[in-house]
Formats: C-alpha cells, structure tokens, sequence
C-alpha cells in the first residue's frame, strides 16, 4: 500500500509529478510478459566511493579504501559493465543498475536523497553494514536510513560488545533461497573477530542468520545476518557484516553467495538443483541411540508411529542381541542401525582393533535380526559420534552406506560424501549425515525447565526448515523413560512435523542416503542469463525419482507459466510455486539414463 511516506516530497502537485515520471519509467523499465510485468536485467554495476566517509575512516585510523578493494576485485570480469561513482555522479543521477554501498558509514542529505531516488526509479541496492549511521558531519545518526531503504529493524544490541549469545560470528545461509542457492544449507562461515561488529537485524525477509560455532538456538529478534526486500521495480538487499570479513573466508564461500545476491539484484532468473525431492524444502531423521533401557524404544516408536513417520534406531549390539524380539518388532515401522558393540568410541584405536570390534557388531546384530534381515542394517552411529577414517574404511566393507556424524563433521547442515577413501566415486562412498541439531545430551546439560528446553527444540525446528536443512533429533533410550524431559517435549516437536509434512520431509536414515546418492547422479551446471532453458544429465544407473529444480523470479509472482519438453520423449515435470520468489520444477516420474532439456515461458 502506498501512504504520503512513501512521496518524494510534500504537496499534492510535487506528489502529482513524482507519480507521473514514475509511471513513465515503469513503462519503459518493464515487459510485459503475459498476465505479468517482468523487468529487463540490470546491465550496469555501480559501486559507491563516499568522500566524506574516507576521510572519517582515515581519521580514526582505518582504510575505507581497504573495504572498497574486496569489492573491485569481485566486479573486475564485469568490464565496462561496472563503474566506480563519486559523490557527484550519485547526485547527478544514475541509469538503472545495482548500487553498491559498501560500508559507506558517511552519508550527506543529498547522497541519501540521491539513493532513495535511485531505489524509487526501478534500481537496485546492495547495503552492507553501517551504511548511513553517520551525518555528513561524522555524527551518529543511527540505522534509520537503512531500515527505511530495507524495511527492517536494527536490534537494539546492534553496537554493543560481543558477549554471551550475541558472540556469534559464524554466518549461517539459506539453502535453496532464491538468495543464497549457491552455498549449501546452513553453512557454517566464519566471519573473523574484525573490529566492524557484526549489526543484526529483524526482517520478515532473511536469507541467512548468525549463530555460533555450535549453532545454538539464540532467539529470532537479535541474529538476522542478511535482509532483502523487493519494492515495485526494486531489489534491495542488507549484508549486516562488513567487507573486512571476506579476508576470514578460507574456503571462499562469500564470493559464491555474492554471485547469488547479484543475479538476483540484477533480475536474472537463476535455475538450480534442489537439495530435496518433491519440492520438500528440508528433511528429518528422527533417531534413538538404543542403549540402555532399551524397552524405552517402544515409547519413542509409538510416538512417531503416532504421527504415521518413520524413525531410525541405532542399536548397541551387545543389548540388541538380549532383545531380538524387540528389535523384531521395532523393524516392521523402523529402521534398525549399528551404535556400535559396546559403547566406547572408536577414534584414535588402530585399524585392527576397530577391525575386530566392528566384525563383532555385525555379528551381534546377526544374532538380533537374523540373516535375511542382516543385509538391511546399513546405517551407523558411533558411540560418543567417535569415530575415524579406519572405522569408516572398514563399515563401508561390512555393507554400512550411511553414518551419522557429530556436528564438527561438516561445516554445513547437509549430507555429504566421506572423503575417508578419496579415490572412491561418490556412488560408493558412505554418505555422511550430520547431527547439527541439539540433542537430548545437550539440552540436559543446559539444566533448563520443561518449558524453556520445549522452546530450544522448537526454534531449532525453525532454524533447520528456514535453512532447508537436515535435522537430526538424536536422543538416547535411557532418557526416554516415563517423566523425562525428552518424553515431555518429543511428542508436541514430532505434532509439529506432522503439522508440516508438505515442506519438510520426515524420514530414515537409509532413505535419506538413497536420495542424496540418487541426486548425485544428476550433473547439473548452472549458468546465468539462461534461466528459461534447463538442461541436465542423469547418470547410469538412472533411476532417479522426485528430482527437483528451483527456479528464481525475474520479480515478484513472475514465475514460469509453463514447461516445455526440448527433448524427445521427456517426462513433462510439475511446476509448484513455492512463494513470491521461487517455482519448484519437480520431476515426479523415474528419470532413467540420459540427456534432458527443457525451456520455460514466463
């Protein structure tokens, strides 16, 4: 809705002509593309070079010039298609483009002026943190220039020290988000102790958070890393942390999520592979360490079979094999895993030794499920999650496919390949599955009430689906017994995924791992600037079901319309609008061997 906030200036007839250019630029700025209006790409690249905030930086000591560096390095391919402004050429006005503020804490009325116009006129703003706290003057300003532009809130803690739940500086994405697709959901980023503290946002709008290293569930209203926003012809996005941060990337993950931000920015539609099948956003395991008090298996079953999901138990062998009927019975709804023989970790023991322990687990679990079941048990837990590139090397012998790892595995909230035997293909590696979610170990030791630990695994709910992420809700059977804390908080978190079994995919261990096998026999390259065709291969031996790519906006609720087969024969996907900037194309047939192509209308 407009309001007379959203006017350039005051009086009816300032108002009247400000509507009128605006309408004019609209028309020359957009297609019409059917039922809806999509914007031409943005071509040019700005990057704003602040005069007066250079000289403040230099003032106190630091180089804003150092901050503006990051960025010419990342825009020098883009040639003649980027350019350095200066205050005059802000003010003078610019063509439609992206503008980027890095950093540029200094602004005067006219250059604010001048970027709010900009905005207004169809182009898009990339704002990094503490652009505008400051008057032309060097005054504190505070954040009102960019909540405005961004229509976000500043937390209240923004300037203050690091300390407690707000020393996070690892940067957590989203995956799959139509801003963050090309890094891995939930990535772990470190952000360096830089002397620009990180400003943390509230944004109905967030494509990623910041967390500490062990991704604790900190409250929602004082973590928002990165806010974006689309207003008429306008893409905005906020980084909340500064460019200093970049020299802490070791694995150089800022410069793919930059590449994201900018397709995006720019209004180019981006295709990729989706994490998930079936247009699922995110997937759970939900797992019991089965130990002692075994018979408290039961209970936890009977909780997810209430809510007709399926769940994985991972079996201490010597205990297993004292309750073969139990186990039998808990394998009709559940799958059975090794936990291991005994419980004692496995890393740091020589090669044979974990030989000789891990054959008497899979004998002792010969012993609970009997030869023809045998073959089926395929997934592990370690003990204490101890384990090492030997004990992998050898499950992977014994038939194990999956195992599931403690939180320091990965520095992201997805499957991955193990590299403990490098020259295997990933079609024969073991496929490992992090726990990055608290478990029941965790939330004991944090000696909370009932109440407050329900609100710690239901904000991880959050986190974890937000992210597109694998959750994996761990918990061990001694603590399952009546009276517990797990039994008091389990049950409502299972509900809750019951509740939303149309975005996040409940499932088994193995059943996870056939996915993430069957999804990397699709190769996929995506390439801007194409994003009506999509092209990809399947790999022997096919069989891959619910393959799904995500599609990006040229603008709001401007999704694909329809898909077309190039290919002979090809199966005619699903197209399912996901929200106002994303379309699941969702592959619900078994896709076989082969080359597929396909164009999309918008």
């Amino acid at each position: 809705m407009l309001s007379m906030d959203n006017f350039p200036g005051a009086g009816f007839w300032h108002w009247l002509r400000w509507a009128i250019s605006t309408c004019l630029l609209s028309v020359t700025a957009w297609i019409d593309v059917g039922h809806a209006a999509v914007p031409q790409p943005l071509d040019l690249v700005y990057l704003y070079s602040s005069p007066i905030t250079s000289a403040f930086f230099s003032a106190n000591g630091t180089s804003y010039d150092g901050l503006k560096q990051r960025w010419r390095e990342y825009f020098r391919p883009y040639g003649r298609a980027f350019r350095e402004v200066s205050h005059g050429d802000l003010v003078a006005g610019l063509k439609p483009g992206v503008l980027v503020l890095g950093s540029a804490a200094l602004l005067d009325e006219p250059e604010r002026k001048a970027i709010r116009l900009f905005a207004e006129k169809g182009g898009s703003v990339l704002v990094t943190w503490g652009t505008g706290v400051r008057d032309a003057r060097g005054h504190w300003a505070g954040y009102g220039f960019i909540e405005d532009l961004l229509q976000m809130k500043v937390s209240s803690d923004a300037t203050d020290q690091d300390k407690g739940e707000n020393s996070a500086r690892f940067l957590n994405t989203f995956g799959d988000g139509p801003l963050t697709w090309a890094i891995p959901a939930g990535e772990r980023i470190f952000l360096g102790q830089v002397a620009e503290t990180p400003i943390r946002v509230e944004s109905p709008r967030l494509a990623a958070r910041y967390f500490g290293w062990e991704r604790y569930p900190a409250p929602k209203n004082g973590n928002g890393a990165i806010a974006f926003l689309e207003q008429g012809a306008s893409r905005r996005v906020y980084f909340g942390f500064s460019e200093s941060s970049w020299e802490y990337d070791e694995r150089i993950q800022l410069p793919n999520l930059v590449d994201a931000v900018m397709a995006w920015l720019k209004h180019e539609t981006s295709i990729y592979k989706a994490a998930w099948p079936n247009g699922i956003l995110s997937a759970q395991l939900l797992e019991m360490d089965s130990e002692e008090k075994y018979l408290n298996a039961l209970d936890f079953s009977r909780d997810i079979e209430s809510a007709n999901l399926r769940g994985t138990f991972y079996s201490l062998t010597s205990v297993a094999r004292q309750h073969p009927d139990l186990v039998h019975k808990l394998s009709e709804k559940h799958e059975i895993g090794y936990h291991g023989e005994v419980h004692v970790g496995y890393k740091g023991k020589t090669a044979d030794e974990q030989r000789k322990r891990l054959n008497v687990m899979v004998s002792e679990m010969q012993d609970a499920v009997g030869s023809l079941a045998l073959p089926r048990v395929t997934g592990f837990r370690a003990p204490t999650e101890s384990w090492d590139v030997n004990t992998e090397k050898t499950l992977r012998k014994l038939g194990v496919r999956h195992n599931v790892t403690g939180p320091s595995a990965s520095e992201g909230r997805l499957p991955f390949f193990s590299e403990s035997e490098p020259a295997l293909k990933p079609a024969d590696a073991i496929v490992g599955l992090p726990r990055t979610q608290m478990d029941d170990l965790n939330l004991l030791g944090l000696r909370v009430s009932t109440d407050k630990a329900s609100e710690l695994i239901m904000l991880d709910f959050d986190y974890l689906r937000e992210a597109g992420a694998l959750g994996v809700l761990s918990i061990h059977s001694q603590n399952y017994s009546t009276g517990d804390l797990m039994t008091k908080i389990t049950p409502p978190y299972i509900k809750r995924l019951q509740q939303r079994t149309d975005d996040v995919w409940t499932a088994t261990g193995t059943e996870i791992t056939d996915w993430w096998q069957a999804r990397e026999r699709v190769v996929y390259r995506p390439v801007r600037g194409t994003g009506n065709r999509l092209s990809f291969e399947v790999r022997d031996p096919g069989k891959v079901k619910g393959l799904t790519f995500f599609v990006t906006h040229p603008a709001l609720g401007a999704g694909p319309r329809s898909i077309a087969a190039v290919t002979p024969n090809a199966p005619l996907p699903e197209l399912k609008r996901i929200d106002a900037f994303r379309t699941a194309v969702i592959f619900k047939q078994e896709l076989n061997a082969g080359s597929y192509a396909y164009s999309l209308d918008f």
